[in-house]
């Protein structure tokens, strides 16, 4: 079995809590090195998985001999380092968003095919296990043809003061979320953005990045997103409203467990029903007395297997399988991410 090894820039939450252990303990890599400017991070790497350590990430890829790089420092460091880990022949799995410009973006999948390195972010959040069932009975087609999503992402009312509340830095929901729940989208509809429009605010957070995300999207096969990301209410919104021709899913909570709840309609059941294209309505009535037969089912949520993302990682990156999150589909959320942007005047 081929072994990779493998190194991490940066040990923040995201780097030290889920990328640091899961190389560990994944036989297909070996975590010879970190990076990270502090020296505390650095002492407690060495002690618990007794890798070499780095305060500068240009002299761990000098110096130490790697096949994979994992990339969980802040945004604005995202394309330097991995334009300097394709150049120095090092493969790069990146933290999301995946850097901090569509220009960026673009300018680092070109070099990755220019140097023949591999690349994939990311963006595990379409394995969630509600994003999971919800496609399950989207392809059933119960509901029939989809033609408008409401999705919501709430937490309580967060004062944010910590780098991501900053703009300078990359921070805000719109980058820090928007990565994971347009994904999402792209993911359930198959499908990329014809046209975006949306609002930011800062209402809770103490610096100047959004905190509030109002995006409208239509996708290419005529789908319509009416997306919330919203860290700044004091109640939860609804996470997910599908409404197809025939029928509505709507995500639950009871007693502690997930559902989705479909009410919907069998197309050979609808009765016949005749356009009245008369200006008068029939004893000034407007009850057609159509009379529909609902059936409702109730979905549990469910998880298709235990997943661990570095196995496709493994798959990706030692075994030239395809990516699990694939470039262009990256590539389409940084463009989604810069239109809301612009459309937002931010």
């Amino acid at each position: 079995m081929k072994v990779l090894r493998t190194a991490v820039a940066g040990l923040g939450r995201i780097g030290w809590a889920f990328h640091v252990p899961s190389i560990a303990r994944h036989e297909g890599f070996e975590l010879v090195a970190v990076s990270d400017p502090m020296e505390e991070r650095l002492k407690e790497a060495s002690s618990q998985y007794g890798v070499r350590t780095y305060t500068d990430f240009n002299a761990m890829i000098n110096g130490e001999k790697l096949d994979l790089v994992v990339i969980a420092s802040p945004t604005p460091f995202h394309y330097e380092q991995t334009k300097a880990a394709f150049e120095k022949g090092i493969d790069v799995f990146l933290e999301k968003p995946m850097v901090s410009s569509l220009e960026e973006a673009d300018s680092l999948i070109e070099l990755a095919k220019q140097l023949g390195r591999k690349l994939m972010v990311y963006q595990p959040r379409r394995t969630d296990d509600h994003v999971q069932t919800l496609k399950r009975i989207l392809d059933e087609g119960i509901i029939g043809p989809v033609y408008m999503i409401k999705c919501c992402h709430t937490s309580d009312y967060m004062r944010r003061n910590d780098w991501q509340a900053l703009k300078k830095y990359g921070g805000g929901m719109l980058n820090n979320y928007g990565s994971h729940f347009f994904d999402q989208i792209l993911y359930l509809t198959r499908s990329r953005a014809r046209s975006v429009s949306c609002q930011l605010r800062c209402i809770a957070s103490v610096g100047d990045a959004d905190d509030v995300v109002k995006a409208l999207v239509e996708t290419e096969n005529g789908i319509i997103v009416d997306m919330d990301i919203n860290r700044a209410t004091a109640f939860p919104f609804p996470r997910w409203l599908v409404m197809g021709k025939y029928g509505t899913v709507r995500y639950e909570e009871q007693n502690g467990q997930k559902l989705f709840r479909i009410r919907y309609l069998i197309p050979e059941e609808i009765p016949p029903l005749e356009l009245n294209a008369e200006m008068a309505a029939p004893g000034r009535s407007y009850d057609n007395n159509d009379r529909l037969v609902w059936h409702e089912k109730v979905v549990p949520v469910t998880a298709d297997k235990d997943f661990d993302y570095y196995d496709y990682c493994y798959s990706y990156y030692a075994e030239g399988h395809e990516p699990f999150v694939p470039v262009s589909d990256t590539r389409e959320v940084m463009r989604i991410l810069e239109e809301c942007r612009k459309s937002a005047g931010w």
